[in-house]
């Protein structure tokens, strides 16, 4: 039965968040009828390239181990995400630029300079990324990295996406396990932007409850994850869940919203602890339940199975396991504290 679970959230996710239906297993990188872009400077540090199909729509972004962007720990984030039944990470599967792509990109690359918008870095991880290439097409390697479904009708959400506006925000009061339980009541999510496309604002009709929930889920699993990056400011986003949106004054409505994880690359870490410390530092001692134990079923399964499942190699894989031990410990402890308080309500 979990199996059959986790393959339905495969097959029908994708299809929630893509204006053509693409599922990320349908898109083919190597593909003649595929164009291929370099994103911006506004786009972190790492080196993103961004898939178009022949009709110029956007399909999917690739990302290869750059920066701070470790692509096995996006498909594992993904993965991890689908196995507790959080159906709000990004689809991701591990893909690769063969020679011929790799001889198509590298021009891109090499005509592209960065600003220092974000720093030197990314300049400096546009020359590394240069060099990794001329030595693959050189050798007959491949450039790994993961593939993203590109998802339509998101907005960063800034309120939720550094630390001193968590603290700040009407839910974090519902994350504690001596707070208040989230009401089933309208919570809008609103973000306005002059610096990315769609330029303009949003707003997003969630519900508390899942917005609390949700939130604390994403933190669990950065703590699990070893994420040292998911309060930069534009690390967290919401989505319209059915693609139902209008536009009023100017302003674009997303009708049923929700949280959505999008970037997931800083992660796994050897030593890294930001994610569980985070979320110790926070003070976040209320959690889902139905996640917590399938993590707890998680840390049972067969290490074989469970890497190849996540998509890790061995020395990956113990970094992950140790970061999913120290968290289920923090949560016993904080449930022993606690009791029953530490659980959201069921929806």
């Amino acid at each position: 039965m979990f199996k059959i679970f986790i393959s339905l959230i495969t097959l029908l996710f994708p299809l929630l968040l893509s204006a053509d239906n693409s599922s990320i297993k349908d898109i083919d990188i190597n593909s003649n009828d595929i164009k291929i872009k370099l994103m911006g400077d506004l786009e972190g540090r790492s080196i993103i390239f961004k898939l178009k199909d022949k009709d110029d729509n956007n399909l999917a972004v690739f990302k290869p181990t750059s920066g701070s962007t470790f692509y096995r720990g996006e498909y594992a984030s993904y993965k991890l995400a689908q196995l507790i039944g959080l159906d709000i990470y990004c689809p991701t599967e591990i893909s690769y630029m063969n020679k011929k792509t790799q001889e198509k990109v590298l021009p891109l690359l090499e005509n592209t300079k960065y600003s220092n918008k974000q720093g030197p870095e990314k300049e400096e991880n546009r020359k590394i990324i240069i060099e990794e290439i001329k030595s693959n097409i050189q050798k007959g390697k491949k450039l790994e990295g993961a593939l993203k479904l590109w998802v339509h009708n998101l907005m960063f959400y800034k309120p939720l996406g550094s630390k001193k506006g968590f603290k700040t925000s009407p839910i974090y009061k519902h994350l504690k396990a001596n707070g208040p339980q989230p009401a089933h009541n309208a919570f809008v999510l609103s973000q306005c932007t002059q610096l990315f496309e769609p330029k303009g604002c949003v707003d997003g009709w969630a519900y508390r409850d899942e917005v609390a929930r949700d939130m604390s889920s994403i933190l669990v699993l950065d703590a699990v994850l070893g994420n040292s990056d998911r309060f930069a400011g534009g690390n967290l986003h919401f989505y319209s869940v059915d693609g139902d949106t209008e536009s009023k004054k100017g302003k674009k409505i997303f009708k049923k919203a929700r949280l959505f994880s999008l970037d997931n690359g800083a992660v796994l870490m050897p030593n890294n602890r930001t994610g569980l410390n985070t979320l110790k530092e926070l003070g976040v001692t209320r959690f889902v339940k139905e996640h917590i134990d399938k993590l707890k079923d998680i840390q049972k399964m067969n290490d074989t199975e469970l890497r190849k499942e996540l998509g890790l190699t061995p020395e990956y894989f113990e970094i992950f396991k140790n970061n999913l031990s120290l968290t289920l410990e923090y949560i016993d402890q904080v449930t022993k504290e606690n009791h029953s308080d530490v659980w959201f309500k069921t929806l």
